[in-house]
């Protein structure tokens, strides 16, 4: 008896240190990430880690808004910035799993007028090249101008020439965030509804997540974090967000710069996201794209696979990187404007997901990434990927 006594007293002690040891290290790493979000300057931010399809970290800091006080929790809602083309790529994917879309078609199908570059009018514009950036458009000064109608800018028959650059489309990457607004027209040409009411009902709603490219669209608008530029000043307060004007109606000719990096969603939603991208396409036993699709967003380009020449780091919205995480490549996106920034990766062999979501900080990059998350990422490898 004594010695199952002892056997058992011996198991809980073990245990208990088992668990004071997890205690102590959760702590440590919650220190560093604080001391991270302080020495950049941070306003408020969100680090979320998750592993093999459950959220295994989260911490947040700082406040939604300097003059509320109000501190950044899990029902805090951050602008995605670019992060917005990758989760309207999920939607995109999704739609073509369902016929609705085909990433090689002629886009003047979906929009029902003839589209393309003036000085190459026989090479189509397609989906597959606006998602990965190999379009040829030109971010110029009527795209930035409020009036400016899409068609316009891209019609055969209209101004398109100023819109294009003289590179075949197909042949030469080059960031666009022109390419990705259309990429919203086409989804309200095809739908026949405004983008984030579709995107709420198509893809949002299913997996219950309250998203929206829109502030007015969210059900907890009290929530929405403000944006700051880099230096700390204020940038957009939620009650300026809120006063912006949104059509819930498809407007394809005027709804061009929705899907470039408006989305507004709570931190465990995205990475909820994320853990569907990492994983074989499911999150919570819902699936949201097929792996063949997860497989697509993954793939490089070449002339024999894509039909893309040129060497773009993107595939459907979706970049690869290499040098975030010792030997392992990581798939996502960043998204910064000013002081904010968002970055949505996931490494599919370890399946782990990262997380990161400010509303102002320092944003000096490393390598073509904030150094913010750099330092986090590094934090997250140190905890889960050590020995791995």
């Amino acid at each position: 008896m004594k010695k199952w006594l002892c056997a058992g007293l011996a198991l809980a002690m073990m245990v208990l240190c088992g668990f004071a040891f997890a205690q102590e290290n959760l702590i440590s790493m919650d220190e560093q990430v604080d001391r991270i979000f302080r020495e950049t300057k941070t306003v408020g931010g969100a680090f979320l880690v998750a592993q093999h399809g459950e959220i295994v970290y989260e911490h947040y800091y700082g406040v939604q808004q300097k003059t509320t006080g109000v501190p950044v929790t899990a029902d805090s809602y951050f602008r995605c910035a670019s992060v917005t083309k990758l989760v309207t790529g999920i939607g995109l994917m999704k739609m073509m799993e369902d016929g609705l879309l085909d990433p090689d078609e002629d886009i003047s199908t979906y929009l029902g007028y003839a589209v393309g570059n003036p000085r190459y009018p026989d090479t189509p514009i397609t989906l597959r090249q606006l998602m990965s950036h190999t379009a040829g458009l030109n971010e110029t000064a009527s795209y930035s101008s409020k009036s400016s109608l899409l068609s316009d800018m891209i019609a055969l028959d209209g101004k398109a020439k100023v819109n294009f650059r003289d590179v075949k489309p197909g042949t030469t990457y080059a960031y666009s965030n022109f390419g990705a607004g259309i990429t919203g027209a086409v989804i309200e040409s095809v739908t026949g509804k405004d983008v984030s009411s579709f995107m709420r009902e198509y893809l949002f709603e299913p997996l219950g997540i309250d998203a929206a490219y829109s502030a007015t669209q969210l059900l907890e608008p009290e929530f929405i974090t403000a944006t700051y530029h880099e230096d700390g000043s204020l940038y957009a307060a939620p009650s300026y967000m809120l006063r912006q004007e949104y059509t819930e109606q498809a407007s394809p000719d005027t709804h061009y710069r929705v899907t470039v990096g408006s989305l507004l969603i709570r931190p465990r939603d995205l990475t909820r996201l994320g853990i569907a991208l990492c994983g074989d396409g499911t999150v919570d036993g819902v699936r949201v794209l097929s792996e063949e699709s997860l497989a697509m967003m993954r793939q490089e380009q070449s002339p024999e696979t894509t039909g893309i020449t040129s060497d773009s780091p993107y595939s459907f919205f979706t970049i690869r990187q290499d040098t975030l995480l010792e030997g392992r490549r990581v798939y996502g996106h960043q998204g910064t404007d000013d002081g904010v920034v968002c970055n949505l990766y996931v490494e599919p062999q370890s399946e782990l997901v990262l997380c990161v979501m400010i509303n102002g900080c320092d944003t000096t990059r490393e390598d073509g990434i904030m150094r913010i998350t750099r330092r986090l990422s590094a934090v997250a490898e140190e905890a889960f990927l050590s020995g791995n």
